[in-house]
């Protein structure tokens, strides 16, 4: 049976900030009408818009940035039920479940308690539905996998990317990481270390030329990488001499 331990309406200032913290339960947040903003959940950034949902677990640290003033509905709650974690937009429809809370808890009637845990159990279950319904779009992420490996030399831009799935920067980032346990940034990364790594290793291509095959800025760029990664210069990783 899923307990609530806390419950708040509350407005947050425009240009206000609350610090990075976590709760020793989990929490669920419903951004008002004029909502806009940020939250960093365990790390990732993301976007707030009216009527998004946030779902924290328990123990997770998390912050908030409001460019504008907005209402706030946010549950503190514990739940044997699978949760998910993230940010969703569009949730309109969930909104009555949160004020029907909201009075459950203010007028406390016979029952209120078994209500208000089928009403959370209920907001969980929107959210899972939305998120299977962003699973059937899974082949867009793996189609963008197979761009950045096809298209690494080149500029390729996350936001891009993101666009060709329809998720929001942040939104995508969250879920290719999810899904390849890499951010599309760092894939990219690997992409191109990779490969300079094996032109080193099987050409004769000078490095610079190696740099600018690969996608790195100058040369320099690519030496200093490679030395993060592998703790080797480009010439003692080098099997073919130059």
């Amino acid at each position: 049976m899923t307990k609530l331990y806390f419950c708040n309406n509350e407005y947050r200032a425009r240009d206000s900030y609350i610090a990075p913290h976590s709760h020793n339960c989990h929490e669920l947040v419903f951004y008002g009408d004029t909502a806009h903003g940020k939250t960093d959940i365990d790390g990732v950034e993301y976007e707030l818009f009216p009527t998004s949902i946030a779902l924290i677990h328990q123990g997770v640290l998390h912050s908030e940035n409001h460019f504008e003033r907005t209402n706030v509905i946010f549950l503190g709650f514990e739940s044997s039920v699978p949760l998910p974690v993230g940010v969703w937009n569009d949730m309109n429809h969930v909104r009555p479940l949160f004020h029907h809370i909201v009075e459950e808890v203010k007028n406390q009637e016979w029952g209120y308690d078994s209500i208000i845990s089928h009403k959370i159990e209920e907001i969980i279950t929107y959210l899972l539905r939305k998120d299977k319904g962003m699973n059937r779009n899974v082949k867009d992420l793996v189609y963008c996998k197979r761009y950045i490996e096809e298209n690494y030399m080149h500029n390729v831009s996350v936001g891009e990317l993101a666009k060709m799935t329809c998720y929001s920067r942040d939104r995508f980032r969250h879920l290719f990481t999810e899904k390849f346990g890499i951010s599309p940034q760092n894939y990219l990364i690997y992409m191109r270390l990779e490969n300079a790594v094996r032109l080193l290793r099987t050409t004769k291509i000078s490095c610079m030329n190696i740099a600018q095959m690969c996608g790195f800025s100058n040369c320099g760029q690519m030496t200093k990488m490679i030395k993060k990664k592998y703790d080797r210069s480009p010439k003692e990783l080098r099997r073919v001499k130059e």
